[in-house]
């Protein structure tokens, strides 16, 4: 099989495992956010979800989880990607909590992540309130993530990312040589020199006024009924942050990037990558892990200077 057809049929593996003998969920921390490979990683899984026929009850980000939520007898699923362990507090202390305040026989699932633990006090804090959840099902994406938690976690899954799901993905032509995706957060290991490098793009003013409403609904829970909506309408936001990550990736006819989202979403279009390892080797220890047997077109350098 080609690289596509193998990590897709590696992800869809894992993620039947991961979701066995689930029919129904509720889906929370739908990434409202302007970070493309969240968006990219919401809609796959929203995807296997139809095409095994799962039913999503709710969808709700952070800030906007209903309260019924927090009490529900069927199993709740948290959105992969990202790291786990402690490098974005607020994303993870809401993992803990739903962790620590759900019914003890409610399933719990984390869907794929990345695992780092920035201090000591991260991992024994991820033991103490999350892997020692009984009812508990976590994925994560490479072999050193699930090294970190094997000891912790009973039930534990080595899964590709969901954005495998998607296949192989349509994009326009490009229009010059190469384009730089570089990170700008505490994940980069480096600017590089290019000046016409970018980032994900801002989001318009319609999608960045309804993540800043819902990060308000957090301390005021009062707006949380204004904000709930439909699966349809959630992904529906997914799509267009897709869309233009999609645009911005397939500009080059190679694209040079630390962003691990880039790396495999470029790759799923069929374009050639040059791979710079962030500050915590996500993209390394993700190609080490899945690609030593395929032959994308994919070389990793140093640093955006070679």
């Amino acid at each position: 099989m080609s690289y596509l057809e193998t990590m897709r049929s590696r992800a869809e593996a894992a993620f039947v495992h991961l979701h066995r003998g689930v029919t129904e969920l509720h889906f929370t921390q739908f990434p409202d956010h302007k970070n493309a490979g969240d968006s990219a990683i919401a809609l796959a899984q929203a995807k296997f979800w139809r095409d095994h026929r799962i039913d999503v009850r709710t969808t709700s980000s952070v800030g906007t989880m209903p309260r019924r939520v927090r009490d529900s007898a069927i199993p709740v699923l948290i959105q992969g990607g990202g790291n786990l362990g402690g490098l974005y507090p607020v994303l993870n202390e809401s993992r803990y909590d739903l962790a620590e305040h759900l019914p003890r026989e409610t399933l719990l699932i984390q869907a794929p992540q990345s695992v780092v633990f920035p201090e000591p006090f991260d991992q024994e804090a991820f033991v103490r309130r999350f892997a020692s959840r009984r009812r508990l099902r976590v994925a994560v994406r490479d072999q050193a993530s699930f090294d970190l938690v094997r000891d912790h976690v009973d039930d534990l899954t080595l899964s590709p990312d969901a954005v495998h799901l998607l296949g192989a993905i349509v994009a326009p032509e490009p229009t010059q040589g190469r384009i730089v995706i570089a990170r700008t957060d505490d994940e980069t290991a480096g600017r590089p020199v290019d000046s016409r490098s970018t980032d994900w793009r801002a989001d318009p003013v319609d999608l960045r006024a309804h993540e800043w409403l819902g990060w308000r609904a957090a301390k005021y829970p009062m707006l949380k009924p204004l904000l709930e909506s439909s699966q349809e309408a959630w992904m529906r936001r997914a799509e267009r942050r897709f869309a233009a990550a999609v645009r911005t990736i397939a500009s080059g006819e190679t694209v040079v990037t630390d962003r691990l989202h880039a790396m495999l979403i470029a790759l799923q279009m069929g374009r050639p990558v040059i791979a710079i390892d962030n500050n915590n080797r996500k993209l390394s220890n993700y190609a080490e892990t899945w690609f030593g047997d395929l032959q994308p077109p994919l070389t990793f350098v140093r640093s955006f200077t070679g």
